[in-house]
């Protein structure tokens, strides 16, 4: 994609008219500590709920998922998680992925069960698993992505209701955060702004047809988060619905959007403890405004 055409997508971005301002949330409806343990617990950075909200499958950055059953109480709060099983993610030859190529951030499932996962390191690095537990296919990868840090990759993944990849680097390109998407080919179809030291960890699009963007700000050792909401056709305005102060919550790196019964959107929330002691795996739900 050429400069001429980014820029047009900023200004194009930069006229539009806003929408009226919402409230902003300041805290999650329900906060959860798991306090799981053993070898394969920690360092999440992907979360995928089940469309009844009963079941999860959590991303490691360590190469590994987690699928977890939500005990919720009568009125749906979580109350409990409980492991149901892990397993690791192989690379195209099958096999296990060395931990120095295991550095997984960005997670989606489809309802046929494939999933698709992002990479960190490497520049930029997508695989998709026709079998959660069998070999991966490497997808394509955008010219720009050498571009980006060793340690500010893809972080952000989902995938729309027709099978398109949506991906966003941790890191600027020219001052945004450019998000792309595959269909025959990677493509920038947005433009996010880097507002107030906020960078994309985690993308979802909610049975809305709507994409929600998790962001994250840290300073020393405290961490803020905020969920936008980006509307098709205007990638590019995200409006906010979620922002925590610092130190409110720990490192949240995942989101997935649901719907309950009630019709009530939520967004769920996952964080990386980083394996360090100090830090804490916290899933922390949000009631979201419509559309």
């Amino acid at each position: 994609m050429t400069r001429r055409y980014l820029l047009t997508l900023a200004a194009a971005a930069a006229l539009a008219p806003a929408r009226p301002a919402r409230a902003v949330a300041d805290r999650p409806d329900t906060l959860f500590r798991w306090n799981g343990g053993g070898p394969y617990f920690g360092g999440f950075s992907g979360i995928e709920l089940s469309s009844d909200r009963t079941r999860a499958l959590l991303l490691s950055d360590r190469g590994f998922v987690v699928r977890v059953r939500l005990i919720r109480d009568a009125a749906g709060m979580l109350t409990d998680v409980e492991k149901i099983e892990h397993f690791v993610l192989n690379g195209t030859d099958g096999q296990a992925l060395r931990p120095r190529r295991a550095d997984s951030e960005g997670l989606d499932q489809q309802p046929d069960g494939t999933l698709t996962v992002s990479f960190e390191g490497e520049r930029g690095r997508i695989f998709h698993y026709a079998d959660e537990q069998g070999a991966a296919t490497a997808l394509p990868r955008a010219n720009s992505w050498a571009r980006l840090p060793l340690n500010e990759g893809l972080e952000a993944l989902a995938v729309d209701e027709d099978g398109a990849i949506y991906t966003t680097p941790e890191a600027q390109l020219d001052g945004t955060h450019p998000l792309y998407r595959l269909r025959d080919r990677w493509e920038i179809v947005g433009l996010i702004p880097n507002r107030d030291g906020f960078a994309p960890v985690g993308l979802d699009f909610g049975p809305d047809g709507n994409l929600y963007l998790l962001e994250r700000k840290f300073r020393l050792a405290f961490f803020a988060a905020r969920i936008s909401r980006l509307r098709p056709g205007a990638w590019g305005q995200p409006e906010t619905l979620v922002e925590t102060p610092m130190g409110a919550l720990d490192n949240h790196e995942g989101i997935s959007v649901t719907q309950d019964d009630t019709g009530q959107l939520w967004a769920t929330t996952v964080s990386d403890d980083n394996q360090n002691l100090l830090q804490r795996t916290e899933i922390a739900e949000f009631r979201l405004p419509q559309p």
